[in-house]
């Protein structure tokens, strides 16, 4: 027989729909339970990693550690604590309309929720909310609870992971076929596993410290300098008149503090000579950037819960730019991975166009302001167009 956990053995405390029993556990009937569940699931089942990220930020974590092995991945997040309730029945929240479900459950249930789909043997949580500490194991055997206790009595939950006989040797071989064998070890880019790289690659904005076997994820830096080889440098510096700026260098950014308990970290390094409102280590709920290059297309790079989501395009007559932004507050599909888009997201995203134009003309009027007089003459009138502009999803 197979040890690979598959979701009926997480829903094996379940029987009959909307049943509170006397235990205080939910039950609901596995079938129509796991129809529910399904439409929770992720192209890429690896994707759970992401939502323990997003459940600890909404959650108010400290930070997140994730420790990702051939045989095992082992998740802590201190500060982040669910009752032995919560816990006990965490799938329920997803398929519940139940007062106990919080941001930061939801997020962990979807998580767990795709995790049997990443071919596991085993699944254990431990969560200590401060006061009460329990352990849930998923096997083949079925679920089972017990007390739990952590040696530094703080609040934390944590996840472990082991993974299939079968996955481990996969895993192996793969490393061996398709990655340096020196960056498995120094922890590059190259040489990470899915979940060390899904956290790499998504998680840049992450107001929370996160750690990847040990070392820090990785920030940010927005933009390139204004000029590359020595002679436009020197050019630069003896006229500056912008003629031979890079078209990727960021012209002004303009940073929006952060409003509620949700935002996105800031850049560590920004290149532009005018960074409207940044603060080294701040937090942001958006960050407006105009290139050089003055493209036609604006693209938004939505962030939610510290993850980076499913960038798109909209169209205005204002300039091009890149919108970074926290999107808590908008609306998103089932599985809160990509943004819906509908009139809400266009009336914030208009709002944001306003704000743009607004301080691209104060970023003119600032004697900072680098470009040759083609680019600002066109720039102007864009910014000027955008003022009072809509935009359209393209």
């Amino acid at each position: 027989m197979s040890n690979l956990l598959e979701l009926d053995d997480l829903l094996t405390q379940l029987s009959s729909e909307g049943e509170l029993q006397s235990s205080g556990r939910f039950t609901v009937d596995v079938s129509k339970a796991k129809e529910k569940l399904a439409q929770f699931q992720f192209q890429d089942a690896f994707y759970y990693i992401l939502k323990l990220v997003q459940s600890a930020i909404a959650g108010g974590a400290a930070g997140l550690a994730l420790q990702s092995r051939t045989a095992e991945v082992e998740v802590t997040i201190l500060g982040l604590g669910f009752t032995p309730y919560q816990l006990e029945n965490v799938l329920y929240s997803l398929v519940s309309d139940s007062s106990e479900t919080t941001p930061a459950l939801r997020h962990f249930a979807m998580g767990l929720n795709a995790a049997v789909s990443t071919r596991a043997s085993e699944i254990t949580v431990q969560s200590f909310d401060g006061k009460d500490g329990l352990e849930v194991c998923w096997t083949k055997k079925g679920q089972r609870s017990s007390l739990w206790k952590p040696t530094q009595t703080v609040v934390q939950t944590r996840l472990l992971l082991k993974r299939t006989a079968a996955d481990m040797f996969s895993d192996i071989g793969a490393k061996l076929a398709s990655r340096d064998i020196f960056s498995m070890f120094s922890g590059d880019r190259k040489g990470m596993d899915r979940e060390q790289s899904l956290i790499y690659d998504h998680c840049a904005f992450s107001p929370m410290p996160i750690t990847i076997n040990g070392r820090p994820c990785p920030g940010y830096d927005l933009g390139v300098p204004a000029y590359s080889g020595v002679i436009h440098t020197l050019w630069s510096r003896l006229f500056d008149d912008g003629a031979a700026l890079d078209p990727k260098h960021h012209l002004f950014e303009i940073y929006l503090p952060k409003h509620g308990v949700s935002a996105i970290a800031g850049p560590r390094l920004t290149h532009s000579r005018w960074p409207y409102g940044y603060e080294k280590n701040g937090l942001y709920s958006a960050i407006l950037v105009v290139q050089a290059r003055l493209p036609d297309d604006t693209v938004v790079m939505p962030v939610r819960d510290g993850v980076s989501m499913k960038p798109f395009k909209v169209s205005w007559e204002g300039p091009g730019a890149i919108l970074y932004l926290d999107a808590r507050e908008l609306e998103v599909d089932l599985t809160e991975t990509n943004l819906v888009k509908n009139e809400k997201t266009l009336g914030i995203l208009g709002s944001l166009g306003r704000t743009l134009c607004e301080g691209g003309l104060q970023y003119l009027r600032s004697g900072k302001a680098v470009t040759s007089h083609k680019v600002r003459a066109e720039l102007e009138k864009r910014l000027e167009a955008g003022i009072n502009c809509p935009m359209v999803f393209i």
